[in-house]
């Protein structure tokens, strides 16, 4: 796809996660962890391999 300028990797966090247990919520998403800097680079050079310019 030509009009890619850059792909953005934006990787899951947990900083919202006190917040739904400050409001007495269910934080369904505790069983999934942060990806790996490790994962990120992989993902990443996936991308790039595609000749896209990727940052995160």
């Amino acid at each position: 796809m030509p009009n890619i300028e850059k792909i953005e990797l934006l990787p899951y966090h947990e900083l919202g996660k006190h917040k739904w247990l400050a409001m007495g919520e269910e934080y369904q998403l505790s069983d999934i962890r942060p990806p790996s800097t490790e994962t990120m680079e992989r993902i990443k050079h996936v991308l790039q391999g595609y000749g896209h310019k990727v940052v995160y």
